[in-house]
């Protein structure tokens, strides 16, 4: 383990209290030692303090000074006009001051700056929203009020330099610059008023801004995996386009020069690029890359547990300060015991688990599925760092408390709820939320499958592994009974982090989940339900294969439904590792039914669908999206499904976007980006696709779908176009995510880059806002579960 997490985890008490971040490696820090090569005044203490107007609730001024001050309680007593009686995904409302302008280019600045000095007694993270609009050629804010926004975390009672990088921004016809902030209510340790004074804002031209859009990397940048490379897998890194003949590779400690090779220029699909390419390097250390002027920072050569353990420990940090009804230092007191769920006469305080998001709303399967993925990491490192098991197994074990809390026992759970404030924990007054309760198949299918893997994991004699045990095979049969009455017409609830589920995956998660209770029990009855229901998914997939217009045949994914209509697609939420979860599980469980080479032959598909989808994105590890057809959006029901809040103009785009992909054929298209609208970012998708080509690798000892799915985490942690970690802490110029309550946390992952407008190249602007940079708990789990397979493969290997 590296010196310095070694230290801050002896600080944090081994992650019971919050890490610290180095800053200096941050984006913003980078950010704000730029050369400014010009500048224009908006606000300073000579110019602009007369042309601001209040906006929303509160109060706002200008001082003399040139200072703007916001003010306004923490709280209210009423909800805004619109929102939900109980304040469901609501704020308190909105305080803001802005300026216009008579539509002012500003396409030849690429920054703004000031400085913000926030004054909020007890407040963990107060936090200003910078708010652009332009009425040019292309109009922001979007429809969907996504872009043009952006929320700065702040350090409070001091004066914040702050910075934003516009490079791609539509600014051709500027009316509007708005500052301000939503009240999201109080914590335990908050006082009555939240002021904000601003200064110094200037429009600015800086030298050798930041990208953020595009697969080209800037003229002087390495795109590398930050956390380094296997001994045995491929080891590359990117370049634009340049003119450099050799690259070495040096070790750092010693500055021998271990690898020298040229550098290879190639084009793809995607552009052309330089290519440096060491993967015959296999010494395990600690090196630099050179490559002419340029030069890179350190990283590793080793095994899983070298490169990823300090990953593990801040995805651990990001988990446990998202805790919810548990204090946690500096960010929360004890939070929403006045959140309540109720059914058939009794009430249960829906607090507990661990907040889903950037919000602090609630979602069971998000906290099961962490739950889940804790006992999974922790099973791989049991015998190797006992410290570490026991961490992930007490986190994991705050996560079963909540799965056991919100059961009625009847097949009713309490599931979710909008939380986006911090409630007064007083019951029978206006903020009190109401949960959502449901007795829904697909859920207790999927909990059952979760509680029953976690009893599993555990040690003999744990307390809580005959109650876990019990619940799983009564959520098993509480959701056959709902299946066999209703079939699939209880459709998905709406919010629930379930809405995107197909049928297919319905049953995939059925078959994964009746092949756990089987191993649990040993009853027979419960293996020949996990054949039934994967028979289903395998009429679901496409076996015979499509005929591409180049000749090739394409087969391996999975369709919604056996009448092969509509492919299975995720968009920001993914869960396509279930699909391979049903084959591993069933595969384990019953090695020498006759289904078995078939099941086998299922998983053989699929891996080199996962291998042809790695051509339309290369040099870059991410994973395309899929394939599409162009009748989908047809389709209205399932069309609903797949996309929130969006209206008509979401039918014609959908073929807008298709044409931005690749044509196979008149019937298919391949896209690298989902088809997407208001909710966008693919990390969840990467992850989870890696852990199917993680598990597929496993089961076939394939070591291309091993490498493929440890890329998806390499392309998290650096080896992206913008050369940023999305991971807060690890790795390389990390920028400000959307945590708006919490603040920025050591580990947070967000919901990751997404595509502008109907585009099908990636777009990762400084800009701050939900969904693409909203930060998600459920992340960290799906991190840890495919980090685990990899373990696992490591150690298989080295036996």
């Amino acid at each position: 383990m590296a010196t310095k997490i070694a230290r801050e985890l002896e600080r944090s008490n081994l992650i019971h209290r919050p890490l610290k971040v180095d800053e200096s490696a941050s984006l913003e820090a980078d950010s704000l030692k730029k050369e400014v090569l010009d500048r224009v005044v908006i606000l300073d203490g000579a110019a602009g303090g007369d042309r601001w107007t209040h906006s929303g609730l509160g109060a706002s001024s200008v001082l003399e000074g040139g200072l703007l001050q916001l003010t306004s309680p923490f709280v209210m007593d009423t909800w805004p006009e619109g929102s939900p009686s109980d304040g469901d995904y609501s704020t308190y409302g909105h305080v803001g001051i802005y300026r216009t302008f008579e539509h002012e280019n500003w396409e030849r600045f690429n920054r703004i700056s000031f400085e913000i000095f926030p004054d909020c007694s007890g407040m963990s993270n107060p936090h200003i929203r910078v708010k652009i609009k332009n009425d040019g050629m292309i109009k922001i804010p979007d429809i969907y009020n996504r872009e043009g926004s952006n929320v700065i975390n702040l350090k409070n009672r001091q004066w914040n330099a702050c910075s934003m990088e516009i490079p791609d921004l539509p600014r051709d016809g500027i009316t509007e610059l708005e500052f301000g902030y939503d009240m999201y209510g109080k914590d335990r340790a908050s006082g009555d008023t939240m002021k904000y004074l601003i200064r110094n804002v200037y429009l600015e031209r800086v030298a050798y801004p930041n990208i953020s859009k595009g697969w080209q990397p800037r003229s002087k940048d390495i795109i590398f995996s930050h956390n380094g490379y296997s001994v045995d897998q491929p080891k590359t890194m990117i370049l634009a386009e340049q003119q450099t003949s050799a690259f070495t590779v040096i070790e750092l400690e010693t500055g021998e020069v271990k690898f020298t090779g040229p550098v290879n220029h190639i084009s793809t699909s995607i552009g052309s690029f330089s290519v440096v390419d060491f993967s015959a390097l296999k010494e395990k250390g600690k090196y630099i890359v050179r490559v002419g002027e340029l030069l890179t920072k350190p990283f590793e050569i080793g095994g899983a547990a070298d490169r990823w353990e300090d990953s593990i420990w801040k995805s651990i940090n990001f988990i446990y300060c998202e805790r919810c009804g548990c204090p946690v230092h500096g960010i929360h007191g004890s939070c929403h015991g006045d959140i309540l769920a109720r059914h058939n006469g009794g009430t249960i305080i829906f607090n507990g688990g661990w907040h889903d998001a950037g919000d602090v709303s609630q979602q069971l399967v998000q906290t099961a599925e962490v739950a889940s993925a804790l006992y999974e990491m922790a099973h791989q490192v049991k015998e190797s760092n006992y410290p570490l098991y026991l961490r992930l197994v007490e986190e994991g074990e705050w996560g079963i408390d909540f799965i056991l809390k919100t059961r009625f026992g009847d097949g009713y759970r309490a599931t979710s709820a909008g939380i986006r404030i911090w409630s007064d924990g007083i019951m029978g007054n206006m903020d009190d939320m109401t949960a959502r309760v449901h007795n829904n198949p697909y859920e207790n299918f999927i909990l059952s499958g979760i509680e029953a893997q976690i009893a599993l994991f555990m040690e003999d004699g744990d307390q809580l592994r005959d109650k876990l045990a019990a619940c799983a095979v009564q959520d098993f049969n509480y959701a056959v009974e709902q299946f066999e009455l209703k079939g699939f017409a209880p459709k998905p609830i709406f919010w629930e982090h379930t809405y995107m589920s197909s049928e297919s995956l319905f049953m995939a998660t059925a078959s994964w989940s009746a092949s756990l209770q089987y191993r649990l029990t040993g009853e027979a009855s419960y293996a020949g339900k996990a054949v039934e229901y994967l028979d289903y998914v395998i009429d679901s997939q496409e076996l015979a294969g499509i005929r591409t217009d180049d000749g090739k045949t394409v087969a391996g994914f999975f369709y919604r439904t056996p009448e092969k209509k509509v492919v299975q697609h995720f968009n920001h939420q993914a869960r396509e590792h279930l699909y391979l979860q049903a084959f591993d599980e069933i595969l384990k469980t019953q090695p020498e039914h006759g289904k078995r080479d078939g099941w086998l032959e299922s998983v053989r598909s699929y891996g080199e669908y996962i291998k042809f989808l790695t051509a339309f994105t290369a040099p870059y590890p991410m994973l395309s999206s899929g394939i599409y057809r162009v009748d989908e959006n047809e389709d209205r029901e399932s069309f609903a499904l797949q996309h929130l809040l969006v209206g008509e103009e979401a039918k014609a785009w959908y073929t807008e976007q298709l044409k931005q992909g690749v044509p196979l054929n008149d019937d298919y298209y391949l896209k690298r980006f989902p088809v997407w609208f208001s909710f966008k970012g693919n990390t969840a998708i990467v992850l989870s696709t890696g852990k199917a080509a993680s598990l597929a690798g496993m089961l076939l000892e394939d070591q291309e779908l091993i490498s493929i799915a440890e890329s998806q985490l390499q392309w998290v942690v650096g080896k992206n176009p913008f050369g940023q970690s999305l991971m807060y802490g690890e790795g390389y110029n990390f920028a400000q995510q959307y945590s708006v309550l919490s603040g920025e946390i050591v580990g947070e992952i967000p919901v990751g880059v997404q595509t502008f407008e109907n585009e099908d190249i990636p777009y990762w602007p400084q800009m701050n806002n939900a969904t693409y940079k909203e930060v998600w708990v459920g992340l960290a789990g799906k991190w840890l579960s495919l980090l685990s397979d990899l373990y696992a493969y490591d150690k298989r290997h080295e036996a």
